[in-house]
């Protein structure tokens, strides 16, 4: 989802640019077509007026000041291969419904294409229809394929990049649209190159509960920097909110060194490998918890008054010992059973301490992660039950 300011949503609202209130929502809701991080586009209105350049007739590059245009001025952000290309879109306050202005904050594409690249690449110039909703998306998408292209042409003037570029569009197997490519010029060597490429993470064995109780695309994106051709590439993993529900924010996965004289088409395979491995620590996680609560109904029985169902995070258990009654509250987290064992907090249905029930958590518990769930059952009875008499003496003294 496109992102708009709250304080530019007015803005948007005032003339010529109430012409595009649909257009501009209709890219809210759809996305940016033909960027990776659609969800991270701004559209604003200009702040002030702003100078730029446009096409003449030739072809060529004429300066632009406008003088009382920032309110007929419609900019939209885009991040692209780790760095933002914005689009100026200057409309006639006389004439809104006619084609607009366009520059970019990129100067060197600005000053590489031409007005033929404009007509043959980016057709919506000459089919402008503000009564159409997609009008607008089609623009971006269109000068967005433009721009890929020009990225892509300038990335054949880098030998060792080009390489690096198609061994990761053969190695994953994904297309040109799953890779952005920002190339800076040589003489900017204190700046960065950039890929940023979707990986194939695959999520097809992670039960639908799992996936389906968190909502949002599944994106997995390395961005790979190159600061200097002589200098290591930085990794960066980005994860949708979806996938880091699954395995975790990109912040707390550790991100293999990169040693070297390594290639970026290796260095991704090790990545890959970690996501995996992931995944499948999340699928018996899940496995393991579904077990567990189904041994514990087995050896519980009618003693279970409630469970969840669905993902199997808990359980809650009502017993007995010498006519002493409580309950056992029995939590798996997600780093259950690799990490931690089950986490068990007795409560007494007697006694209270300040308006509350009084319980206590177990910390002695026994517990190895190659057990059977049968196994972490009984030693986790067998904790419950080593710890009655103890809970119920606190818990007379508490109440």
């Amino acid at each position: 989802m496109v992102e708009i300011p709250m304080e530019e949503q007015a803005s948007l609202n005032n003339a010529p640019l109430n012409m595009f209130t649909r257009q501009v929502e209709y890219m809210k809701v759809n996305g940016v077509p033909g960027v990776l991080f659609s969800d991270c586009a701004e559209i604003s209105k200009a702040s002030e007026a702003q100078g730029g350049k446009n096409k003449g007739d030739n072809g060529e590059i004429l300066e632009c000041r406008p003088e009382s245009y920032s309110e007929n001025t419609l900019l939209i952000k885009l991040p692209y291969a780790g760095t933002n290309l914005t689009i100026h879109l200057l409309f006639n306050p006389q004439e809104p419904w006619m084609v607009p202005e366009m520059t970019f904050s990129d100067d060197r594409f600005t000053s590489t294409i031409t007005l033929k690249d404009l007509e043959d690449q980016v057709p919506s110039l000459n089919e402008w229809d503000t009564s159409t909703d997609d009008i607008l998306a089609q623009l971006v998408h269109q000068v967005l394929q433009l721009y890929r292209g020009y990225q892509l042409d300038r990335l054949e003037e880098d030998e060792i990049l080009q390489i690096q570029y198609e061994s990761l569009l053969k190695a994953l197997k994904i297309g040109e649209g799953d890779i952005e490519v920002s190339v800076n010029s040589t003489e900017q060597v204190s700046t960065t190159s950039s890929f940023l490429m979707r990986l194939p993470l695959s999520l097809q064995d992670v039960p639908p509960v799992l996936v389906d109780a968190n909502p949002g695309t599944p994106n997995t994106f390395l961005q790979v920097d190159f600061p200097r051709r002589e200098a290591a590439f930085v990794p960066k993993l980005h994860l949708s909110s979806c996938v880091e529900s699954l395995i975790g924010e990109a912040s707390s996965l550790a991100l293999p060194t990169v040693p070297p004289g390594i290639g970026v088409m290796d260095y991704v395979e090790r990545i890959m490998e970690l996501l995996e491995e992931k995944v499948r620590r999340t699928i018996l996680s899940f496995e393991t918890r579904k077990q567990f609560i189904a041994e514990v109904l087995c050896q519980f029985g009618c003693a279970v008054v409630e469970y969840d169902a669905e993902r199997f995070n808990k359980i809650v258990v009502m017993m007995e010992v010498k006519d002493f009654h409580f309950l056992a509250f029995i939590s798996l987290g997600s780093l259950f059973p690799q990490q931690h064992g089950p986490r068990v907090v007795l409560q007494s249905l007697y006694h209270n301490s300040a308006k509350e029930p009084v319980s206590k958590e177990l910390t002695d518990l026994k517990y190895s992660s190659q057990w059977k769930p049968e196994e972490m059952v009984q030693h986790t009875k067998e904790a419950i039950l080593a710890n009655i008499s103890s809970f119920q003496m606190s818990s007379i003294r508490t109440s």
